[in-house]
């Protein structure tokens, strides 16, 4: 979802020339992405990358090095766009930034944004999945397939996978990839509710007739783990984009079936949730990071899952030169004695032990 930007793209690529590590937007002229200065050794500090990163999805190359794909940053006719930032990290923690996805706009819709990308590797080629949509999805939104040979690029776009039309649902964005037995299938929702499609073989397209709810209104940016026996659902409830005002938080249902039905610690069916926050929140907001939500999950090489998110920080009001700040957040999954996960201690954390990457 969009942001305002107060550095066009070109002042922002010169000073990524010059320093290597820069902020995206508005800490002022060749920022640093975080300040790591005050972190213990062995820990880690929210946020690890400031202080504009919404939507993040992230995947590991064969080099072992991080890749992390954001929300364009900015529709706006005044200014200059960031067309999926892309971020690089060897532990997790520290992330600089390394361009753009796009070179320009797809071609396949007018006046839209790039919003939640979910990164995937086919067939040793990056798929990097992107929702196409404009505020309130009036426009007949859809979710884009763009690939590449390498994680930083350049993404070549592959056109539509479906559109709201295609399928006769409401606001088909939020795309997250996962395949089943050799069978894929795109999870995807916002708002009108969370579904699933089974995709062709190559992840190209969808198969007609396929579709299936799994979690009902007001939830958005669904996210599939597989652990013990169950496939855990993850999404975010609440508002996402009213800065300091904002409700966001996430909940989660587990299945035995990657159909269905997924329930929650309650026993209520996510089919059956309509209203914003009302089911049980495994992260929500502190006095320190507000809003959390629509995050990623990855695993380090201890086997830990670590959740990365987006949250404001109140240490700065939230918004800074202009541009509401959805940080860059992570924080590890732990699991209760019952199987469910928590993320942290149910908040977002400011610092912790540092994932285990062996390099």
């Amino acid at each position: 979802m969009p942001d305002d930007v107060s550095i066009t793209r070109r002042e922002l690529l010169e000073s990524a020339g010059a320093i290597g590590t820069i902020s995206i937007a508005g800490c002022g002229e060749g920022a640093d992405s975080t300040d790591h200065t005050r972190t213990e050794p062995g820990q880690y500090r929210n946020p690890v990358y400031e202080p504009l990163f919404p939507d993040p999805t992230v995947i590991r190359d064969d080099d072992g090095v991080f890749w992390a794909y954001g929300s364009h940053m900015d529709k706006d006719d005044d200014k200059d766009e960031l067309l999926v930032p892309i971020l690089r990290s060897t532990d997790l923690v520290e992330w600089t930034y390394e361009g753009e996805a796009f070179e320009s706009m797809p071609d396949w819709k007018d006046n839209s944004s790039l919003w939640a990308p979910n990164i995937t590797i086919q067939n040793g080629e990056y798929c990097l999945y992107y929702s196409y949509s404009v505020w309130g999805s009036d426009q007949n939104p859809g979710i884009g397939l763009a690939t590449a040979e390498n994680p930083d690029g350049p993404f070549e776009d592959q056109g539509p996978v479906f559109r709201e039309e295609d399928l006769g649902m409401t606001n088909c964005i939020d795309p997250f990839y996962h395949v089943v037995d050799d069978t894929p299938y795109m999870v995807w929702g916002s708002w009108f509710g969370i579904h699933g499609v089974e995709m062709t073989e190559d992840g190209r397209d969808y198969v007609e007739g396929t579709t299936f709810p799994l979690a009902g209104e007001h939830r958005e940016g669904p996210l599939l783990i597989e652990r013990d026996g169950y496939y855990y659902l993850f999404y975010a409830t609440g508002l996402c984009c009213e800065g300091l005002d904002s409700t966001y938080q996430v909940e989660v249902g587990r299945s035995e079936s990657f159909t269905g039905p997924y329930l929650n610690q309650n026993g209520t069916d996510l089919r059956t949730l309509n209203d914003h926050n009302s089911g049980v929140a495994i992260l929500e907001g502190n006095d320190r990071f507000v809003g959390p939500g629509h995050g990623t999950a990855i695993q380090d090489d201890d086997g830990t899952w670590w959740f990365l998110y987006h949250a404001y920080d109140t240490e700065d009001g939230g918004f800074v030169d202009g541009t509401w700040r959805r940080t860059l957040m992570i924080d590890p999954i732990t699991w209760d004695e019952n199987g469910w996960p928590i993320i942290g201690d149910g908040t977002p954390s400011e610092s912790g032990p540092r994932p285990v990457v062996d390099r």
